[in-house]
């Protein structure tokens, strides 16, 4: 199996610019904190993130080349991206985010 804290953690360090705590928090699921600076305010508030790998997905990362990680490490960037931005449009604080990584796709 593969380590998906090792696997999910860059990407979200590159989306976030932060360094994300990252932990397991289930077989498939990664549990993520990070925050978030409030407009005119110093406090930052904290926002919570819950990635779980569907079972295709998990037995894809399990089977992949150290080149193949790579390309879908790349597709989870973008499809992060996308889910998260969904989410900051419907921001809700204090809730947090939980995603379903159910299709990744190597370019």
């Amino acid at each position: 199996m593969i380590d998906l804290v090792a696997f999910v953690k860059p990407v979200l360090d590159e989306i976030t610019g932060q360094d994300v705590r990252t932990w397991m928090t289930g077989q498939r699921v990664v549990t993520a904190n990070w925050q978030i600076p409030d407009a005119g305010s110093l406090a930052w508030s904290a926002r919570t993130l819950e990635i779980e790998m569907a079972q295709e997905v998990a037995e894809q990362l399990s089977s992949a080349d150290q080149r193949a990680l790579y390309q879908l490490q790349r597709s989870l960037d973008r499809f992060l991206r996308a889910r998260l931005g969904v989410h900051c449009k419907q921001d809700r604080p204090g809730k947090a985010i939980a995603i379903v990584v159910d299709r990744l796709m190597a370019p």
